[in-house]
């Protein structure tokens, strides 16, 4: 088995981080916790490599003719 080299990731201070406000309702709490995943899958896009979104577009593609 080859070594695989992983990238570094790049860790955010707390200050930069995406936090839960307290309170609310159940349907806040639902919209707060879908913008906090598009925010932490957006930090994810940005550290991914051409190579790597490259992969997943083209797994994405022979998906969509099963």
């Amino acid at each position: 088995m080859s070594h695989i080299h992983k990238k570094k990731k790049k860790i955010k201070p707390p200050e930069e981080m995406v936090h839960f406000s307290w309170g609310g309702r159940t349907q806040e709490w639902e919209e707060e916790a879908d913008q906090i995943m598009h925010a932490l899958q957006d930090q994810v896009d940005e550290q991914e490599t051409k190579e790597e979104s490259k992969k997943k577009i083209e797994y994405g593609k022979q998906k969509q003719y099963w």
